[in-house]
């Protein structure tokens, strides 16, 4: 259970990464980026905790996750990503001269 427990922090710093890349890109809503990074924290702190304080491991821990990836889902599949930043970000990096 406990060597599991590594893959699951694991895990939670890639939100927590994905967050932080989220927040800075600006083709979606920062607040998505801010959903992800908490959730991830807070898949981080419950994988420690079952290690540390079973007693404190509680399923609550891992709501802002799944809050964060159901805002991203839907937000994903409603909106999208902004295409006009996209296209101008990439004339900027790739000019076509």
């Amino acid at each position: 259970m406990y060597g599991g427990g590594l893959f699951f922090v694991i895990g939670g710093v890639a939100y927590i990464i994905q967050g932080y890349v989220i927040f800075r890109s600006g083709f979606l809503p920062k607040v998505l980026g801010v959903l992800l990074a908490f959730g991830g924290l807070g898949f981080v702190i419950r994988s420690f905790a079952l290690a540390l304080a079973p007693a404190y491991a509680s399923l609550g821990l891992l709501l802002p996750t799944a809050v964060a990836g159901i805002a991203l889902t839907a937000w994903l599949l409603v909106k999208g990503v902004d295409v006009a930043k996209w296209e101008e970000k990439a004339a900027l990096e790739h000019p076509t001269n």
